[in-house]
């Protein structure tokens, strides 16, 4: 008979390698482009001021080998009077005259072909600066979309992540942990769902399933019960909501045969937890999830 601890450990092992371990870096090289656009459009010389975190680093259900971070770099209103009422695409403009700013410092800095301005590192890691203005409502935020002849389009990323607080709080740290190992499936199978789809199914899914008050020792259900969840999502179902924003999210291709193929596998590997067989399981938690699944069986 499988020994519920043992699953506990196996999971919290999972966990901790699934932590960023580059943190400080990502942190000090955000603060540092914010100081520059503090000094250019602030006058200040604060590396804090006027920065927030946004995807999944800033949701915190990011895991280890992150390398593309969003990061919101709000302006003083004055600059948004000053490009609005003038002609053309004065979006890109904006997005040019804020790159420019930053090559002084980060040559390499660029405007890519998708029109997000981009900072790259030789480590590999990407910053997305997206420049933002607070708008009327609180934590709306005006950014400029400068694809097709220019816009302004507005967001609520910060209540976002105020959600996913308030619904981590609530299920015991569930949130993020399911969130996190949703990620490491994701990624080694190169599932076609995005992220913020990824953190809103988890809340979604946690405030049906009734084990979402339960330890450790039921995370294996927990992702058994959150595969059949994704797998069971209607293929006609084009789009969902974000939680928090009410900003909408597209489905890019059908995930539902790859959650189908975990939700049978973890069937598999908790049949082997029941009859005590530590190693099969384990070998099958890996073909989920890869080797940073891994927990040594005495």
């Amino acid at each position: 008979m499988s020994d519920r601890g043992d699953i506990a450990d196996k999971f919290r092992l999972f966990l901790t390698n699934l932590r960023i371990d580059n943190q400080e870096v990502i942190n000090s090289r955000c603060r540092e482009i914010v100081r520059i656009v503090n000094l250019k459009y602030w006058k200040i010389k604060s590396d804090t001021r006027n920065l927030h975190y946004l995807g999944s680093y800033g949701r915190e259900t990011a895991i280890k080998g992150l390398s593309n971070i969003n990061m919101l770099a709000l302006l003083p209103c004055q600059v948004y009077q000053y490009f609005a009422p003038r002609p053309g695409n004065v979006q890109e403009a904006l997005l040019l005259e804020l790159r420019d700013t930053v090559r002084k410092s980060y040559p390499d800095t660029l405007v890519n072909e998708q029109k997000y301005l981009i900072v790259p590192f030789p480590d590999g890691m990407k910053i997305e600066i997206i420049p933002g203005f607070s708008g009327p409502r609180k934590s709306n935020i005006i950014y400029p979309e400068p694809r097709g002849e220019g816009s302004w389009q507005s967001f609520n990323p910060l209540r976002e992540i105020e959600v996913i607080n308030e619904y981590n709080y609530n299920y015991g740290g569930k949130i993020r942990h399911l969130a996190r190992i949703t990620r490491a499936w994701k990624n080694l199978h190169q599932v076609p769902i995005p992220g913020i789809l990824i953190d809103t199914m988890v809340m979604m899914f946690m405030d049906e399933w009734e084990g979402n008050q339960g330890s450790f020792a039921y995370y294996g259900e927990m992702v058994q019960d959150f595969m059949e969840y994704l797998a069971g999502r209607k293929k006609e179902q084009l789009h969902w909501y974000a939680k928090g924003s009410n900003r909408r999210i597209e489905r890019e291709e059908d995930f539902g045969a790859f959650a189908n193929i975990a939700f049978k596998k973890t069937k598999q590997a908790l049949l082997f937890e029941d009859r005590g067989d530590g190693y099969n399981a384990n070998q099958i938690w890996k073909e989920i999830f890869g080797d940073t699944f891994f927990s040594p069986v005495s």
